[in-house]
């Protein structure tokens, strides 16, 4: 998921991913960012935000995931 699509709260925050989302995770580029912060250019240059719970999608077995990040 981190790779090609994005989670969005109700208000508007962006994630790379529903995990992070529910974690609290949310991209920042200094400060955190909304939906109406971003272009698809500018997210493509965000780093993935990555943590322990990550290893289950690197392995495939993440809840949308297909395999390792790179």
């Amino acid at each position: 998921m981190c790779r090609n699509t994005i989670s969005v709260g109700w208000r508007g925050e962006v994630y790379d991913c529903d995990f992070n989302q529910r974690l609290g995770m949310q991209l920042t580029n200094g400060k955190p960012l909304s939906l109406w912060d971003i272009t698809p250019e500018s997210f493509e240059a965000l780093p993935i935000r990555v943590a322990d719970h990550c290893f289950g999608c690197t392995a495939g077995a993440g809840s949308s995931c297909g395999g390792a990040l790179v």
